[in-house]
């Protein structure tokens, strides 16, 4: 209710003495329904917004480019997440299906492959297909996942070796702060990145290094 209301009665009753309490109630409720009494418990305005021309608009404004990339995000990351869900009700329980996570806009589905004949089938049910004229000998071409640590920037799609000679690979797996976890090659253990800098480094990067046989992928 308008609180103005109370105030109007009073007004109205004590500048026209004649008119009885219920009569200047009566006035006052007339004003306040044709809207010509302020509410002061209503908010009124006009909100205005920048147009491309640098003036202003009351219009509905449609969302910005920025808005409507983070929608396009959401979206993704959503497809991600029930793919993510479809593929482990798939595969989940599947022998070497270690892990099939969404990962932002991504799927991250990591096997444990124990031969080329395994590999084979997996490509099948993943459509993988091998890699293009122009892609890289060994491999298909890859994107490149990089990872600061200390100073230094790690291609995690990229093995590493060690000062003892040995390769680690990063499998897809993190710690819940976001360090990635290595495996060495051909060993089911895993070691965090920071770990493995520090006690088995330095890290030297293999761009050609050929998986040893029952390598996760």
């Amino acid at each position: 209710m308008n609180r103005n209301l109370s105030e109007a009665v009073s007004v109205i009753h004590t500048t026209v003495a004649s008119v009885r309490p219920e009569q200047a109630a009566a006035i006052a409720h007339a004003l306040d329904s044709a809207r010509l009494l302020a509410d002061p418990g209503r908010l009124l305005g006009i909100v205005l917004h920048r147009t491309a021309d640098g003036g202003w608009s009351s219009a509905p404004r449609g969302a910005t480019e920025l808005e409507r990339q983070a929608l396009a995000r959401d979206a993704s990351c959503g497809r991600a997440r029930r793919v993510a869900a479809a593929v482990e009700r798939d595969i989940g329980r599947r022998p070497g299906v270690l892990s099939v996570r969404a990962d932002g806009d991504t799927v991250r589905v990591v096997l444990h492959v124990e031969g080329p004949d395994q590999w084979a089938r997996w490509r099948t049910y993943f459509g993988i297909t091998p890699a293009s004229p122009g892609a890289a000998a060994g491999g298909a071409a890859r994107e490149k996942r990089p990872f600061r640590l200390g100073g230094i920037t790690y291609d995690l799609v990229l093995p590493y070796r060690d000062a003892q000679g040995d390769l680690w690979y990063f499998q897809g797996l993190r710690t819940p702060d976001g360090m990635p976890m290595m495996s060495p090659d051909g060993r089911p253990e895993r070691c965090s990145l920071a770990n493995v800098e520090a006690y088995a480094g330095p890290l030297t990067p293999v761009p050609d290094a050929h998986p040893a046989e029952g390598r996760p992928r």
